[in-house]
């Protein structure tokens, strides 16, 4: 990765010389405005004079000195001075533009402008005019973008641009730079594309600069104004697969508009790559943006607050917020990839930003009818989901899907299922007699999903819960809305009049319960009539629509892919990499704490390693494991005699905050949040105290007992995403296909944090015909306990050790429909005898379900690797802490199971992240 995040040093040292020429320059505009108050704006502006184009300027100074507390406004709209005004410290503009990286003139430019700004401010003299003869804008554009922190913005754009064409991999790939300006950005992109097969077309809506942009680079160059026809222009829709836009958007009249532009203009799957400020900075606002004002022959030089027709019209604003922008590039059809820097970096150097943005692949969701249904509910809350408000403009955002990431998760689901159900449904406006209606769904069930549409048709709202709620929360969730109408399984039809809280609960709103497949029963339909509500059942599907998958392995790789909503698997794929760097690096860090691999080529034996490190018995096959992948990543190298000499640089992992920071970016750009690298940084820093045991591995991972932090961890990634959804969907998919009459039951085996479970179970409540009944095990009553609170009686409970015979503790052979296993046998001692005794409670014909890793994961050895008990199993021959993809298939070949299913297939993204979705079944005889 380029070097978007600065180290700490570097970080504090940029920050505090903006900080600095952001306060000269507050001093120097105080110094100007201070003889001209108290006063309002408009006096102010009279009595320096200020020229009409510049008054809005004036404005965002007197904006930023208040925010600063240099003047203060009192409710008349009139400015005072907050004690004297001290003169600029003029002197130190040199220093500070050159440690920023700055060429001289710009200290020297800036220097002159903050001496003559109230002839800037009058129009008496103009920026252009102060600059050297030899010197013209252009080449002043250029020189102000020539700094530290806007080179690693054009660099990671650059790094991206390149990866794109790379990734698109057949014939030339189309680059189009909107607004190049100066060239700054054109420079970096092109010298990336060295070697790539791609034409580069050079923009801007002046003939200066694409002049200079043919001579200097001998591309190709065109005419294009943001604010008109791309197509009428000679760029028509679907002819670039990236568009380059720097430092050029927020001059468009009206930015939801070009964006929507942009969009039309791409591919579908077409990256869009963004750098643009999101907020005044002072230094600025005395320099460069004098040339930002309308010229005086403008028709808005009278008032330059006519200019914008978006959301800044009226006001004096240049620059959306960051959030703002990331509205606008959603509402115009593009999913955000990533914003750098992003929160975890903090405050952005002069407020600059580069996001990255795709347009929507072949077949994406047509939002147009959406916004018919939901035009005219700006700023109205139309949704809350998992307790969170949208209004339509949010709604319009997320679907189709933005990264899942970038949304709750609940929110992300829920999303999703409208995206699809929008897909399918092309609901219209649809006029009712009475009040609209409020219509409580779950995330998660198509059918909500779909009745959400129906529901924004008739101008009512929604309210999502997630489809794990108990139902006491449930039934709360009715009673607080106050909803008029609730769409459910058909298991919580028959099972929420019958909870303890049912008769106790408000459900005098409640006008119907829609039970969303077939299944509603007279008894039911009896029950609900006791509590208010009548009871309905859906509409029969509607025929036609996708095509019904060839088999239950289809389905749930479907339904994986599905779960990945706006995710970029690439991107998981790429950030998972950057993880296991850092994991090997802090390794590396601990055994540099033990006294060893404290410099380049230092040579020790795996016993003097050992001696220094002194691990605990428990760990001490862990710490050789470190020692091999660290040899097979070349990290350390093995001589004649198996000494192993250290091969990278100790600068390199010395410091774990610098070790971990690009991870943890990659990270959450790729998922919205970073839980897991959290935890494995949380980690990383106690290896040498778990490596001795002086460090309980269980309490990183469930601090003061509690699960949030392995809960998030099991559900954040993409593969995690993508298994558990799988799962359900075979297991769902395999009782609905055996459905015999009988009840039907499933065993979950290690159900731990319940991340499986909260997936399956909502998959197999909305399954119709015979009851579920869903058996959650674990070794431990304490993770009894935690699910026992969350689904109360949607589950049974039992202890089950799979190390041991499960017919010995209690669980009859042969009478479990499905069994799932998530993420628990790789802990098993001995592998092969816990599949046999899983395999041993399948009913002939049931199914056996299995998520595992079959590669190792090199931050698990620095987490927890140290939870995991020494194998007995093939592992225990090579040292591993997983199976591979072969192994697994032996063992389940050796169980006597026939395969079923096994996720990803090969050329899925995530396929060589090694995380394996299986399905095998017993026999039928």
């Amino acid at each position: 990765m380029s070097g978007i995040r600065a180290d700490a040093r570097d970080a504090s040292r940029l920050s505090a010389d903006l900080h600095r020429l952001d306060h000269v320059s507050r001093a120097a505009m105080a110094a100007v405005l201070h003889p001209a108050l108290p006063g309002t704006a408009d006096g102010i502006a009279a009595r320096l004079p200020v020229a009409p184009r510049h008054r809005s300027l004036l404005r965002r100074w007197l904006a930023s000195l208040t925010a600063a507390g240099a003047v203060r406004r009192d409710e008349d709209g009139v400015f005072h001075a907050v004690g004297p005004a001290d003169p600029p410290a003029l002197h130190e503009l040199p220093d500070r533009y050159g440690r920023l990286g700055f060429p001289p003139a710009m200290a020297r430019l800036h220097r002159a402008a903050l001496e003559r700004l109230p002839e800037l401010l009058s129009d008496r003299v103009t920026l252009a005019g102060l600059l050297p003869q030899d010197t013209d804008v252009l080449t002043a554009l250029g020189a102000y973008q020539r700094n530290v922190f806007t080179g690693r913005l054009h660099a990671r754009c650059a790094e991206l641009a390149a990866g794109a064409v790379a990734a698109r991999g057949h014939g030339p790939a189309r680059v189009v730079e909107i607004g190049g300006g100066s060239a700054a950005t054109a420079q970096a992109v092109l010298e990336a594309l060295r070697g790539h097969d791609a034409d580069y077309v050079f923009t801007d809506v002046s003939p200066l600069c694409t002049a200079a942009a043919a001579e200097r680079f001998g591309v190709a160059t065109a005419l294009l104004d943001v604010d008109g026809d791309f197509a009428a222009q000679g760029f028509p829709p679907g002819s670039a697969d990236v568009v380059v836009a720097a430092n050029v958007l927020h001059n468009a009249a009206d930015i939801p508009a070009a964006l929507r532009r942009v969009r039309r203009l791409l591919v579908p799957g077409g990256t869009l790559l963004v750098i643009d400020s999101a907020g005044d900075c002072d230094t600025v606002l005395t320099s460069m943006e004098f040339l930002l004002s309308p010229p005086a022959s403008s028709p808005h030089a009278a008032d330059p607050r006519t200019r914008c027709t978006d959301r800044r019209a009226g006001t004096d604003t240049v620059f959306p917020a960051a959030g703002e922008w990331e509205e606008d590039l959603m509402a115009a059809g593009l999913l955000v990839r990533a914003r750098y820097p992003d929160e975890a970096d903090g405050p952005a150097p002069a407020g600059q930003y580069l996001w990255h943005a795709v347009a929507p692949g072949e077949g994406a969701v047509d939002t147009s009818v959406l916004q018919a249904i939901l035009a005219g509910r700006d700023g109205e809350a139309v949704c809350t989901v998992d307790g969170s408000p949208f209004d339509a403009r949010a709604v319009l955002a997320a679907v189709p899907p933005t990264p899942a990431g970038r949304l709750p998760e609940e929110a992300a689901l829920f999303f999703s299922g409208v995206a699809e159900a929008l897909a399918a449904a092309q609901p219209e406006p649809v006029p009712e007699p009475g009040p609209p209606p409020h219509t409580l769904v779950l995330t998660g069930d198509p059918a909500g999903a779909e009745a959400a549409l129906h529901t924004w048709a008739r101008r009512g709202r929604v309210t999502a819960v997630p489809s794990g709620t108990p139902p006491a929360r449930l039934l709360a969730a009715l009673e607080r809305a106050q909803a008029t109408e609730a769409v459910l399984p058909p298991a919580l039809v028959r099972s929420l009049p019958e909870s303890p809280t049912a008769a106790l609960t408000d459900l005098s709103a409640l006008a119907r319960v829609v039970c969303t497949e077939p299944g509603a029963d007279p008894e039911s339909a009896a029950a609900w009539a006791a509590l208010g509500p009548r009871l309905v059942q859906a509409a029969p599907p509607r025929p036609g629509g996708h095509r019904a998958p060839r088999d239950i392995a289809e389905t749930a790789s479907a339904a994986g892919d599905a779960a990945l909503g706006g995710l970029d698997p690439h991107a998981s794929a790429a950030a998972a990499r950057e993880v296991s760097r850092a994991a090997l690096h802090s390794m590396l860090h601990t055994l540099r704490q033990a006294g060893c691999c404290t410099r380049t080529g230092e040579r020790r034996t795996r016993d003097e390693i050992t001696a220094a490190v002194r691990p605990a018995p428990a760990h001490r096959r862990l710490l050789h494991r470190w020692l091999t992948v660290l040899t097979e990543e070349g990290l350390l190298s093995a001589d004649a005699s198996g000494a192993l000499r250290c091969t990278a640089d100790p600068d390199t992992y010395a410091d774990l905050d610098a070790v971990w920071g690009p991870a943890r970016q990659r990270w959450r750009a790729a998922h919205g949040s970073d839980a897991t690298v959290t935890y494995a940084r949380s980690s990383a820093g106690e290896l040498l105290a778990l490596l001795r045991g002086e460090r309980s591995a269980a309490g990183v991972l469930f601090p003061r007992g509690r699960t949030d932090t392995a809960r998030s961890l099991y559900r954040e990634s993409a593969t995690a995403r993508y298994q558990h959804h799988a799962a359900a969907a075979l297991t769902a998919g395999h009782l609905r296909e055996t459905d015999s009459g009988r009840v039907r039951r499933v065993l979950e085996a290690g159900g731990g944090t319940a991340t499986t479970t909260e997936v399956v179970l909502p998959a197999l409540e909305r399954l119709t015909g015979t009851p579920v009944e869903y058996l959650f095990t674990d070794v431990s009553p304490f993770f009894l306990d935690h699910a026992r609170d969350r689904f109360g009686d949607r589950l049974r409970y039992g202890l089950l050790d799979i190390d041991r015979d499960p017919v010995e503790q209690g669980h009859a052979a042969g009478t479990f429909d499905a069994v799932v296993a998530g993420g628990v046998l790789n802990a098993a001692v001995d592998t092969d005898r816990s599949v046999r005794g899983l395999t041993r409670l399948l009913v002939p014909g049931g199914l056996l379900v299995l998520t595992e890793p079959t590669r190792e994961e090199h931050w698990v050895l620095a987490s927890q690797g140290f939870l995991l008990a020494d194998p007995g199993d093939a592992r225990a021959a090579t040292g591993a802490s997983f199976l591979t993809h072969d192994q697994w298939r032996a063992v389940l070949d050796k169980a006597g199971l026939l395969p079923v299913a096994d996720l990803p297939a090969a050329g899925h993204p995530l396929h060589p992240l090694g995380h394996r979705v299986f399905a095998a079944r017993r026999p039928a005889t």
